[in-house]
């Protein structure tokens, strides 16, 4: 599971942190769908105003 963390550029304070689904709801985006573009713009630099961490977080398979 991936899980995000949205900065913003001007504070670099956090303005997301979570899983698609819950940074798409404190964003107050639409859908994940707009959150996954969101994500790719930003880190392309077509957004500059935010930045975007992305973590992979793997469960364990005991």
């Amino acid at each position: 599971m991936k899980y995000y963390t949205v900065y913003r550029e001007d504070t670099e304070g956090i303005s997301a942190f979570g899983n698609a689904v819950q940074c798409t709801e404190i964003l107050g985006l639409k859908n994940a769908r707009q959150f996954h573009a969101f994500v790719s713009k930003t880190r392309s630099g077509l957004r500059k105003h935010y930045k975007v961490v992305v973590e992979e977080a793997y469960e364990d398979e005991e």
